[in-house]
């Protein structure tokens, strides 16, 4: 079977929270903070087959459609996003969970757009999010939509859990990586700077 799948896709998010254990403030314990990531699965699973269910193949991307989709999980969530577009249906998103200010923030970031599809090599529809063995099979799997869902979740969890942080996480569901950075990262470096900025970036 051709194509991209995600087998270990709860690795990502996982990971990316062990990492933002070090945005707690100091003397704070992460056990004051427990996932239960059992009950996330279905959820993170239902997000994520939205994301590949939505065809953002570049050229001509159409990731305006994965943004508002996104930003319309988050407003369920409150968090508010922010769309930056330099052209029609070529949208970026940036959300912004707050902490205290006495670190620069930590930005996580993943591209919505995806690279074209030779669907005579495939024996599932590309798009489909189709779910066999244990396995995700569909274009943007592992390039680049599980980043961008698990940073998504990642803040989710953050705002639900109202954990204190010593620094803002950022989320940026970027636009153009596959060929076509101009209406993406060098849009926003150029043009949005301050609302990106970040001492680290994953």
């Amino acid at each position: 079977m051709s194509g991209f799948a995600a087998a270990h896709f709860f690795a990502r998010p996982i990971a990316l929270w062990f990492l933002l254990v070090a945005s707690l403030p100091a003397g704070a314990s992460s056990l004051r903070y427990p996932v239960d990531w059992a009950s996330r699965e279905s959820e993170t699973l239902e997000y994520f087959t939205t994301l590949l269910r939505i065809d953002t193949t570049n050229p001509p991307g159409n990731e305006t459609r994965a943004a508002q989709a996104i930003e319309a999980i988050l407003k369920r969530e409150g968090i508010p996003a922010q769309l930056f577009a330099l052209e029609p249906g070529r949208a970026n998103l940036v959300a912004r969970i707050k902490g205290n200010g006495s670190k620069r923030p930590i930005l996580i970031l993943g591209h919505t757009d995806v690279v074209g599809v030779q669907r005579e090599r495939w024996s599932v529809d590309p798009f489909a999010a189709v779910r066999r063995n244990g396995m995700i099979y569909a274009r943007g799997a592992n390039d680049d939509k599980d980043h961008v869902v698990a940073g998504m979740m990642v803040l989710i969890e953050l705002k639900r859990m109202r954990v204190k942080l010593d620094r803002d996480v950022i989320f940026l569901a970027e636009a153009g990586e596959e060929g076509t950075p101009r209406v993406g990262i060098d849009y926003m470096v150029n043009q949005y700077w301050p609302e990106i900025e970040a001492e680290f970036a994953l």
